[in-house]
């Protein structure tokens, strides 16, 4: 078992999540548990954090949604390239790819001993730093981003939680060669794609526990995953994109079991929920989605899309964006015609579409993102040409509200409080 030493402490910032340290040793300080914070009873739409597409003047944005207007706007040291919400929705993590920087911004509404907080949100001095950070994965209440490194630098993951933000401790992993990868976070544990020093093409999932202040690395998953590319995670199991198909790998408390359903498409999107018992799993190239059982190991196809075509009437639409909403009951689909395709997850039925985008620019679409409201339920899109972000009702299968912004709303994310399940 090899030991690895970190530049940050992730001491008890994490207690709520990992399991205990090495051995059980009592005087760690991952060895408690902190029980989940009560929900408030107020209820609370939440705000949208917004960046603009000026790489000159990048400016974030906060929309506070209950009182439906901008209340907060600084500047940014860059512009961000991706956007997410932090594991408990309180901080925007912003990537910056390029710049090999990661920002946060705290979004002032959260839960405090039971009670909703609503405070001016604000920028944190706080960054991370490494190159090129790319996918960003949170489960369960974890967080792992994935750098995936340049040619000065190898690859890592940064594993964190809204406690380690605001405490500025974070937990890192490096990795021994630069690699487009992926770590997925699974309470006390990580698997990460692992490109050896002496080897071209991705193809390993290894797995490492977090210890406090440190990881070991634990196992290196048996069935080889070529040219692997996305993951998510259900209760039990983590998935992970092959050019064969998917790696299953079935978590069985301290050690992982991993086996292979075999598609004969290669898999470079995963999509699912900590509440579903099943996996979305995207082709590439043919866009083609398969419902990925791991229990009985094996995949159907769906049309998510009834062979909807493009404006010409002859081009099959093509699939750009997927989300899966907060309760985890629908399966999202962004299309290149600006439609969303919405899927019941508890069955694998398509319900319908929502057409989100009124005017299509192919180069406009493809930077829309689908970003979930965990208070309502409900997702939104930002249309950069209209300078709008939509939000949807996937229940009622209908646009909720469409906010006018002045600037170009080029990425962005909600936070707020998570509506109690």
């Amino acid at each position: 078992m090899k030991r690895v030493k970190h530049h940050y402490v992730l001491g008890a910032l994490l207690s709520s999540v990992l399991l205990s340290a090495c051995g059980g040793d009592s005087s760690s300080s991952t060895s408690a548990v902190t029980p989940k914070p009560e929900q408030p009873a107020q209820s609370d739409q939440g705000r949208l954090v917004i960046a603009n597409a000026d790489a000159v003047r990048p400016l974030l944005t906060i929309y506070d949604l209950k009182e439906q207007k901008l209340i907060h706007t600084t500047a940014l040291s860059s512009a961000p390239s991706a956007m997410y919400s932090s594991p408990q929705s309180r901080y925007a993590v912003m990537l910056s790819r390029n710049e090999g920087i990661v920002q946060f911004a705290d979004g002032g509404i959260f839960n405090k001993n039971g009670a909703l907080q609503r405070n001016a949100p604000n920028l944190l001095a706080f960054q991370l730093k490494g190159a090129t950070p790319a996918h960003y994965r949170s489960f369960n209440g974890l967080a792992a981003l994935f750098y995936d490194g340049s040619d000065s630098e190898v690859s890592k993951f940064d594993v964190f939680n809204d406690l380690a933000i605001e405490t500025q401790a974070i937990s890192t992993q490096k990795l021994p060669k630069k690699h487009h990868g992926v770590a997925e976070p699974r309470g006390g544990y990580v698997l990460s794609t692992y490109l050896p020093k002496d080897a071209e093409t991705l193809s390993l999932v290894k797995s490492y526990e977090l210890h406090g202040d440190h990881f070991h690395e634990e196992q290196t998953l048996k069935n080889a995953c070529n040219r692997l590319h996305g993951a998510a995670s259900i209760q039990t199991y983590a998935a992970f994109g092959c050019e064969d198909g998917v790696l299953m790998v079935e978590q069985k408390g301290q050690q992982f079991a991993d086996k292979k359903v075999l598609i004969d498409q290669r898999i470079t999107t995963i999509a699912a929920h900590e509440k579903l018992d099943k996996f979305a799993a995207f082709a590439t190239g043919t866009h083609a989605l398969f419902i990925v059982d791991p229990k009985n190991l094996n995949a159907t196809s769906l049309d998510w899309s009834l062979a909807a075509k493009e404006a010409d009437g002859t081009t099959p639409v093509k699939r750009l964006q997927q989300v899966v909403n907060a309760s985890g009951r629908y399966l999202a689909i962004l299309d290149s015609a600006g439609v969303v395709h919405v899927i019941d997850s508890q069955n694998w039925k398509r319900l319908g579409q929502i057409k989100a985008i009124a005017n299509v620019n192919a180069t406009e679409l493809a930077k829309s993102r689908l970003a979930v409201n965990a208070a309502t339920d409900t997702i939104f899109i930002n249309d950069t040409q209209a300078k709008t972000i939509v939000e949807l009702d996937l229940n009622n299968l209908k646009i909720k509200q469409t906010i006018q912004l002045n600037d170009v709303p080029n990425t962005f994310t909600w936070l707020g409080v998570v509506k109690a399940s």
